[in-house]
């Protein structure tokens, strides 16, 4: 719903809109094993850890480091995936009040939600011993058995357009901060915690002549800093690998856009960067849009990755959540942490571009509309 209350004494412009979905909850879609654009190949993760749970798997390097382990059904692995009924109490609701004030635009936000990314929680009340005789059927600390989950997220945040004429420049400020998100957390018995974040995006859009480029039409240069803090953020380095909360503390990814007309706007090259500054990652997309007649459209295009590449972190491989048999001293002891791998939570570390580093792609696209 939507509540106009146009131009009042203080404001030029004045409304409120309520959002109330009561749809049955839908998870995003993270592609399976194969699928383009499949975001930190999260789909082939679980689907392997769903195939351990179920008829049991192999593990490099479990206990200690120094041989793979063979585990039987109910040990390891993702036990079931918690989806949220479908009623009016796991419904969503969002409130926003946007307006104008002397050319600012500004909006207040609030929502509450279901998050469609999953969180793992090791709480699988039913796990096994492999190294035992008996079938305990308990829970165990540090195990990385899981149940999937999707949060209740709540989100309060705002914005600000506004132009600044001396330099031709539109700016836009947004922010948003939430409680209820879980994280990946190697420290806790539970391999999970729960933070508050706070995002924020910084923009700037200008109309700029490259005389040498094109004398006659400007090119739209458009910027954007994110940022990401994890207010309850948790980690420590132990035998000289990280430990705790993969994601980072504070991270920054800053994009840049380069856009031209020429031919009457028929052609029009562009170039896309982006770089995450705390995992050393760029990315460089080219690209040309050809308009050769109403009905044929030729766009050309590239995307390159630059960077560190592929990063490290505690996976729990050397939590010992069966002691004595996986290692000296208590379950989840920091000092037998020596394992770190890129799967699966090296990936949180690399991010996207980060973990793409060797996929380079080159596309061609012709489209012939009747």
């Amino acid at each position: 719903g939507e509540y106009r209350m146009g131009a009042t004494e203080t404001f030029d412009d004045l409304n409120m809109q309520f959002v109330w979905n009561f749809d049955k909850f839908r998870p995003n879609s993270l592609g399976q094993g194969g699928t383009p654009y499949a975001i930190l190949d999260a789909g082939s993760f679980f689907r392997a850890m769903k195939n351990c749970w179920d008829n049991g798997c192999s593990v490099s390097n479990f206990a200690g480091g120094a041989l793979s382990t063979d585990f039987p059904k109910h040990v390891i692995g993702i036990r079931d995936v918690h989806l949220p009924d479908w009623s009016l109490s796991n419904s969503q609701f969002g409130l926003k009040l946007e307006g104008d004030y002397q050319g600012v635009g500004f909006s207040l936000n609030a929502l509450t939600y279901r998050s469609q990314l999953p969180s793992l929680r090791a709480v699988v009340d039913n796990a096994d011993n492999p190294f035992t005789p008996e079938i305990e059927s308990q829970s165990y600390d540090y195990l990385i058995a899981f149940d999937m989950y999707f949060p209740r997220v709540n989100l309060i945040g705002g914005s600000l357009d506004f132009y600044v004429d001396d330099i031709k420049s539109v700016f836009r400020v947004e922010a948003a901060y939430t409680d209820g998100e879980e994280f990946a957390n190697t420290l806790r018995p539970e391999l999970y915690s729960e933070s508050d974040v706070f995002r924020y995006v910084i923009g700037w859009d200008r109309p700029t002549f490259i005389p040498f480029l094109n004398e006659k039409r400007a090119f739209l240069i458009s910027a954007q800093l994110f940022g990401e803090y994890l207010v309850d953020h948790e980690r420590e380095t132990v035998n000289g690998i990280e430990a705790g909360n993969p994601n980072w503390e504070i991270n920054h990814v800053g994009t840049l856009l380069v856009k031209g007309w020429y031919q009457n706007d028929r052609v029009s090259p562009q170039v896309i960067m982006a770089h995450d500054f705390k995992a050393h990652a760029s990315v460089i997309a080219p690209s040309i849009d050809w308009l050769i007649s109403d009905n044929l459209r030729l766009t050309v295009g590239a995307n390159v990755k630059v960077g560190d590449g592929e990063q490290e972190f505690d996976d729990c491989r050397a939590c010992n959540p069966f002691p004595p048999f996986t290692g000296d001293g208590e379950p989840g002891d920091t000092a037998l942490r020596n394992l770190a791998g890129y799967e699966p939570l090296g990936r949180f570390r690399s991010g996207p571009i980060g973990m793409a580093q060797a996929e380079d792609e080159f596309q061609i696209t012709l489209r012939y509309r009747f």
